[in-house]
């Protein structure tokens, strides 16, 4: 057996025993499953080329599927490749362009639609009454970036941890149960 097909069969013993943790590793940075299986074809065929001469492959592969997102945003990162040998090339460039203008619309829309929905949970926390400690702890975890942690939150608040913890856990679950029937509501009584 030449190095080749050992390193071949090396890689493909180690992404057998490694393909759940690898499949963590995408979930956790919402990394498309095909991404993954994309990579193993790559590496597998570049070792069937030229062998590998690490036997870490963790790394290699993290690093290629961070690679191939990369040159998978910057193919569709607003570019369109057109093929002008077909004789319908202008009516692809208009379908393109009514594409990307549905595209704004809709993204515009769901902005407005955010925006609404945002408006209407803070009026809706207003008339539940809610103290005014409450409420800024609660604007404050709502109007941060996402990730934005409790630990986070205390140090910006200057509440405890538990009662801040406390505020957005009772907050939320107030919303996720009655907002939906009060916006029924309001919308009914306009």
């Amino acid at each position: 057996m030449d190095k080749k097909e050992e390193d071949k069969q090396r890689f493909n013993h180690w992404f057998g025993n490694n393909y759940n943790t690898l499949q963590k590793y995408c979930k956790k940075y919402r990394i498309p499953q095909d991404t993954l299986n994309d990579v193993y074809i790559s590496t597998h065929d570049r070792i069937c080329r030229s062998g590998y001469t690490e036997s870490y492959f963790l790394t290699y592969v993290k690093r290629s599927i961070r690679n191939l997102r990369i040159n998978e945003a910057k193919k569709i990162n607003g570019r369109h490749f057109i093929d002008y040998d077909d004789k319908d090339y202008i009516n692809i460039v208009e379908t393109i362009l009514q594409e990307v203008d549905e595209t704004d619309k809709d993204t515009q829309q769901y902005r407005e639609d955010v925006i609404y929905f945002s408006k209407m949970m803070f009026k809706y926390i207003g008339e539940k009454q809610y103290n005014e400690e409450w409420q800024f702890i609660f604007r404050s975890y709502y109007l941060m970036p996402k990730r934005f942690t409790y630990e986070k939150l205390t140090q910006m608040t200057g509440y405890n941890k538990n009662h801040c913890t406390k505020v957005i856990q009772t907050m939320k679950t107030d919303i996720r149960e009655n907002f939906l029937e009060w916006l029924k509501q309001q919308r009914n009584d306009n």
